[in-house]
């Protein structure tokens, strides 16, 4: 048991999470702007900034989602190191209780 993979973990998948709340908002603000535009598409200056900003913020994303993958990827095979261990460990306990009942019938 390490506390800090388990924390480094769960602080990715809040960053997972936050991240994909985000994107999903950036994605609404550009469709309402899709859906509320007059005219001429390329002319409307904040529908490109908007545009832009999303196209962005998805680079973005998607890097940080690839990141988080791997690195979980990497705890998770951290963790895996662990159980052989536990479950050695838990022969060992029920043994131990096996054996008491045969001592003491």
């Amino acid at each position: 048991e390490q506390k800090s993979l388990e924390d480094t973990l769960a602080a990715l998948e809040e960053d997972v999470t936050n991240n994909t709340k985000a994107l999903q908002l950036l994605d609404q603000q550009l469709l309402e702007k899709l859906v509320n535009s007059q005219g001429d598409l390329t002319e409307d200056k904040e529908l490109m900034e908007v545009l832009a900003s999303t196209k962005a913020k998805s680079k973005e994303v998607a890097g940080k989602l690839q990141e988080a993958g791997d690195r979980k990827i990497e705890i998770n095979d951290k963790r895996e190191q662990f159980r052989p261990v536990a479950t050695r460990g838990s022969i060992m306990y029920f043994n131990m209780v096996d054996m008491t009942n045969v001592v003491n019938p």
